[in-house]
């Protein structure tokens, strides 16, 4: 990001403001004078300006912006609160007392992208139907697109989403280390922390370790992500609790994955209901079965819901997955056409994609 223009000729405020923008990971562009700013006045992304220099704001003639918050040790007077007023600041904080402000304001703007991000659920409408296999193709995916990418692991009884990147021997925090985490993170120190394979960041259950992270761990890291333009993908399990069914209702689009069988079908209905508790946003994908006779479009009218697409069977995919090679990590084959097909869809404006 370009950075913080931060605007104080007070020594002590500024060492107060440069200690919150390294808390918030930002960079900081100091002035100490109102004049030969124009420029840094205009593009920066947010503007912390100290109390000191507001006269000299508003008598200088700055054009009025976005993104101005007037940082000061005491609250001003009411000259002061109407120069605010004409230099277009956004809030008037007080420090200490407003400091998660800040931080939440440098946050914003730290992580501020062209496009918010995507999160995408998928989940098995019975055991062993590839779901997992297909959010980290998903995942993998996103990166080969141009697109950073966070696979989540919301099933605490599933075996472990960083297994299908082969990357269970990494270091990085795994769910043990982050059920207290809620509200907003940083998505920088987030990336830092996860293990990654595959470009991908990878939150993961740890095996030997049970634990249930809860809603807001999990809404709060999905969020990161999302908001810093990331495509989250959240594998989710088969009983929905209340974390997975709030990661549901937050997703841009839920994927049910069903093999073509008629019993695959009877469970895949099940989940089908308990998601509709949840969110609108749930399409199918179905998974070939060699032999089965029920047509894809089938499955999809069985089950109400419209067909994302079609999992055909890939050969030499298990073998692959067991020497640690995560799915589509060669962005070839039936499994990557169809993740390249899925967010290639979402990534189309809501009016095409109705169209």
């Amino acid at each position: 990001m370009d950075r913080v223009l931060v605007l104080t000729a007070d020594e002590v405020l500024l060492d107060d403001i440069l200690r919150l923008v390294a808390a918030a990971g930002c960079q900081a562009d100091v002035a100490r004078d109102v004049r030969q700013i124009q420029a840094r006045w205009r593009m920066a992304p947010l503007v912390l300006m100290g109390g000191d220099l507001l006269a000299a704001v508003a008598k200088a003639g700055l054009p009025r912006r976005d993104g101005t918050l007037l940082l000061c040790r005491h609250q001003p007077h009411q000259d002061g609160w109407s120069l605010a007023v004409d230099v277009g600041v956004a809030q008037v904080l007080t420090l200490p007392e407003a400091e998660s402000v800040v931080v939440e304001a440098l946050a914003d703007a730290a992580e501020t992208v062209a496009a918010p991000g995507l999160l995408i659920g998928v989940v098995a409408g019975r055991g062993g139907a590839g779901a997992s296999v297909l959010a980290a193709a998903l995942a993998v995916t996103a990166v080969r697109l141009g697109h950073p990418a966070l696979a989540l692991d919301a099933d605490p009884l599933g075996g472990g989403i960083d297994l299908i990147f082969g990357a269970e021997n990494e270091s990085g925090l795994r769910w043990p280390e982050l059920t207290e985490v809620s509200g907003r993170l940083s998505a920088v120190a987030l990336h830092q922390a996860l293990p990654a394979a595959y470009g991908v960041s990878i939150l993961s259950h740890q095996r030997g370790r049970y634990c249930d992270p809860g809603m807001e761990a999990m809404l709060a890291v999905a969020r990161t992500g999302r908001r810093a333009g990331h495509v989250v993908v959240a594998d989710l399990p088969r009983q929905l609790g209340t974390a997975s069914s709030a990661l549901a209702a937050a997703a841009d689009l839920v994927l049910v994955v069903v093999p073509a069988e008629v019993r695959a079908c009877a469970a895949a209905g099940r989940v089908v209901d308990a998601l509709s508790l949840a969110t609108e946003s749930t399409s199918v994908v179905v998974r070939t079965v060699r032999g089965a006779a029920l047509a894809p479009d089938a499955v999809a009218g069985n089950l109400g819901l419209p067909l994302a697409g079609v999992l055909r069977t890939e050969a030499g995919l298990m073998a692959a997955l067991q020497r640690g090679e995560a799915p589509a990590g060669r962005g070839r084959g039936p499994v990557a056409a169809l993740s390249r097909a899925v967010l290639r869809d979402l990534r189309r404006p809501a009016s095409r994609r109705a169209a």
